[in-house]
Order: C-alpha cells, then sequence, then structure tokens
C-alpha cells in the first residue's frame, strides 16, 4: 500500500471519489479519504464556482477479506498505561466513538425509513450488522440500496474529521453470502467457457463485485476475464485462454 495520498478535484465530492476509484482500481470501501474541500456552485451556478477537493489512498485490504474480523495486533493489546501502545489505544478509542456516533445515525435512519430494524456494532473491525424485518428493501437489487447506506454513512460520521474511521453495514450476513454466491457463479461460467470454448458476458458489476469475479478465475490457467465498458458499472468477459506460442 502507497503511504502517499493523492489530491483530486472534481465539480463534487462524489465525482471527485469516482476518479479515486478509477486511479487507484478499487471500490469506495478500499479508499481511505480526506475531504479538504466540497466545493460551492457559485452565484447562479455559473460566476465564482469552485471544485471540490479530495485527498486519498488505497488501503492495505483485499477485497475477499472484507468481512473477517479485524486481528487485533500485540500493540494494540497493550495497556494505555504501557508507553508504546498509548498511540494505538487512542486511535481504537476514537474508533470506538466513531462506531456509537454511526451506529445511532443508522437507527435514526432506519427509523426514518419506516423499518422495524436493529443493528448491532462489532467494534473489532469498525462492522455494523443490521437484523430485523424490511432486511430486502435494506440491501436493496444486487445489494446496492446497502452499498448507498454504507457510503452515505461514512460521509456523515467521517465529515470534518482528520483521521477517517472506515465502517462497513451488513445486513442479515448478505455480503457473506454475495461473496460465496459470486465466487460460484464465476466457477461454474469458467467452467461453462473451458467447455464450450465460447466467451461469457457478466452482466454490468460494481467495482468490488468485478474483483470477486477476477480473484475467483485468478489461478485458473484456461480462462481470462476482463473488465469491459465505462464508467463505475461494467461488465466482465470469461473467455478461452489462448494457447502461448511455443
Amino acid at each position: 500500500m502507497t503511504s502517499d495520498y493523492k489530491e483530486f478535484e472534481a465539480k463534487s465530492v462524489d465525482e471527485a471519489i469516482v476518479a479515486a476509484m478509477r486511479e487507484f482500481r478499487v471500490p469506495f470501501e478500499e479508499l481511505d479519504i480526506k475531504v479538504i474541500s466540497e466545493g460551492s456552485k457559485g452565484l447562479f451556478g455559473l460566476m465564482g464556482q469552485k471544485n471540490a477537493k479530495i485527498m486519498a489512498r488505497r488501503l492495505n485490504s483485499e477485497a475477499e477479506d472484507e468481512l473477517k474480523p479485524r486481528q487485533v495486533s500485540e500493540v494494540e493489546q497493550q495497556s494505555p498505561d504501557d508507553e508504546d501502545g498509548t498511540g494505538s489505544m487512542e486511535t481504537l478509542n476514537k474508533d470506538r466513538e466513531t462506531m456509537l456516533k454511526a451506529n445511532e445515525m443508522l437507527t435514526r435512519i432506519l427509523r426514518l425509513m419506516h423499518i422495524d430494524a436493529e443493528s448491532k456494532i462489532n467494534t473489532a473491525n469498525n462492522y455494523i450488522e443490521i437484523t430485523g424485518k424490511g432486511i430486502g428493501i435494506i440491501i436493496g437489487k444486487h445489494g446496492k440500496t446497502l452499498d448507498a447506506l454504507q457510503f452515505l454513512l461514512n460521509r456523515m460520521v467521517n465529515k470534518g474529521l482528520e483521521n477517517s474511521t472506515r465502517i462497513r453495514i451488513d445486513a442479515q450476513g448478505y455480503r457473506k453470502r454475495h461473496v460465496e454466491h459470486l465466487k460460484s457463479i464465476a466457477i461454474k461460467l469458467g467452467q461453462k467457457v473451458k467447455r464450450t470454448g465460447q466467451a461469457i458476458s457478466l452482466e454490468k458489476m460494481n467495482p468490488y463485485d468485478r474483483r470477486i469475479v477476477h480473484l475467483a478465475l485468478k489461478d485458473d490457467k484456461r480462462v481470462d476475464t476482463k473488465s469491459v465498458g465505462e464508467g463505475l458499472y461494467k461488465s466482465i468477459v470469461i473467455s478461452p485462454r489462448k494457447a502461448s506460442k511455443s
């Protein structure tokens, strides 16, 4: 992981984030983002318009490890009285405070949506699990509503903070099931491509889902995977790998 932030500028913070996602080729969840300026539309949306600016860098995390609990290091296990561990404990305490704030916000959002559900936090890996009724509405088609909710909550909680806390949201284990489902589909389609010798195109996916498919087939020497299209959502084409000329 590169430790240096890169600056991105666009008409809005969202567009700047998309530019960062394209630059680093990772989904939003794998970026560490600091908002420098949210920009302004100017007079009548024309004069004096200022672009939004963000600083972003890639987090050192793999998409397939998204739902795994974070391992607590020996430094983090040290007492606050331990001079070498004080900084880490302060960071953990700040993360806990942010998670509590995030959970309060999420509870309020669910209430406004008239959804009879509750959320529980896991401060070990900055993870919130939603359970109860109306989970289908929270998840949405292909998890898009859940992704949007997670994006919104991260923006709300981390606004104005110098060091952001990356928060993950799930609904009754949907994300884990979704990952396993995508892996299963990728393997089955890879087998079909090898059997028929014909390429197969999947429906458009977000960067996170595409990464799962690519990882599921990366060790198969008989097929290739390639993202095709423009914008955030792209299709994946699984094709027979051409035999190398000796």
